[in-house]
């Protein structure tokens, strides 16, 4: 959160955001040893701490002047630090970090690692691949008249990009940088002329199609940016954090409308009702929260404990009856959405389930998972009637 990023010794002497974090020969100045005796906050690691035997370690270290040598540059650079080349004995499929049904619902989507691939969900066949990704694809979106593909991710701590394609032909129209750190979301206006990008950085970007010059920034989140959806006429942005927030921006002039600040805890998902004035989001407190949206005053007109680990996804129904869950206890759950009545559990889900998608006419439910496999359901009997393995290797 703070921008330091511990890979190399040449990025620990660097420093992040406070600046420099450790002073050769001098470890009573060094914020790291600070941080880690819990004379600066917040204490690290944040989920424990070190022995005293292991801060004296760091503290000896950075007494003698920090000196280089394992991790100078990199584990593999250093004098016997060379990574054995292990190879897995099983077939290992990659994460489905996203999935986007095109507006016509003829094709679908699927975020691997390093690539996307558009699959036709009638036979699931793979009809088109687009590589060279840097890393994980966390986001993926078409554009309104289903010609362009966005997919967003970066490396992670460094920097985020959006490669937008012309995915039936294979042209790379745009490759979109500007983020320092990893992209999580990515989508376009309903009118087809912005692309939005939420970052690890905090940042909100608007970025014009045609071009690909970035337009807006919008500053205003603390933390990491997970989340992000417009409304159905394109005059409102959402976006959901790490902070614990939903905001709401004008999309037209880039300002902040209001905070929704309810939640306890992080973010990581959010839809908009197909009416535009509803919103649903969700996180690591487990609970679901449904507001209603004006031009002025927001009402949180629902809430409810949804799942037993932290909530990854929801998703409203095209006709908006019904809403979508899934957490990280692996269960897939539908409710009514004007009450947020639970209607169904559908059966325990193989990973975690990182995407979800309705099919646009609502003819199934898309649900991507942890494992590499991708379900469709029957959107009507939510009955699974297909498995493929579109992001597999």
């Amino acid at each position: 959160m703070g921008g330091l990023v511990l890979e190399t010794r040449t990025d620990l002497l660097k420093g992040g955001a406070h600046g420099a974090v450790v002073a050769p020969g001098d470890p009573e100045r060094s914020r790291l040893v600070g941080m880690l005796e819990g004379k600066i906050v917040p204490r690290m690691p944040l989920n424990g701490e070190l022995s005293a035997t292991e801060i004296e370690a760091v503290k000896a270290w950075i007494h003698s002047g920090a000196p280089g040598g394992m991790g100078t540059e990199s584990l593999a650079a250093a004098p016997g630090g060379a990574i054995p080349d292990i190879q897995p004995t099983v077939d290992v499929s990659a994460q489905v970090g996203a999935l986007a049904f095109s507006s016509d619902g003829r094709w679908l989507a699927v975020a691997g690692y390093q690539n996307v691939r558009v699959v036709n969900p009638v036979d699931r066949s793979v009809v088109a691949e687009l590589s060279g990704h840097a890393e994980a694809v966390r986001s993926v979106a078409f554009s309104p008249d289903g010609i362009l593909l966005a997919a967003a991710g970066g490396l992670p701590g460094r920097w985020g990009e959006v490669k937008i394609w012309n995915w039936q032909t294979g042209e790379l129209v745009h490759t979109l940088k500007g983020h320092d750190d990893c992209i999580y979301s990515v989508a376009f206006s309903p009118d087809g002329k912005l692309v939005a990008t939420g970052s690890y950085d905090k940042l909100v970007f608007l970025w014009d199609v045609e071009s690909g010059e970035k337009v807006k920034t919008l500053k205003d989140h603390i933390d990491a940016v997970f989340a992000l959806a417009f409304s159905a006429d394109g005059k409102w942005l959402a976006s959901a954090a790490q902070d614990s927030s939903v905001k709401i921006w004008d999309t037209d002039s880039g300002e902040r409308l209001y905070t929704l600040g309810e939640p306890l805890e992080s973010l990581y998902t959010l839809s908009f009702h197909p009416s535009g004035k509803r919103l649903a989001a969700g996180g690591v407190d487990r609970v679901i929260r449904v507001w209603d949206l004006t031009e002025k005053e927001p009402t949180l007109v629902q809430s409810i404990i949804g799942h037993e680990g932290p909530i990854l996804q929801v998703a409203f129904s095209p006709d908006g009856e019904r809403l979508v869950t899934t957490g990280e206890d692996r269960t897939l759950k539908v409710w009514k959405a004007e009450t947020l009545t639970e209607l169904r559990v559908l059966e325990e889900q193989s990973d975690w389930v990182m995407a979800l998608t309705f099919h646009p006419l609502g003819r199934w439910l898309a649900v991507g998972r942890y494992d590499g496999s991708v379900g469709l359901y029957d959107a009507a009997t939510f009955e699974q009637v297909a498995e493929l393995r579109a992001a597999a290797e």
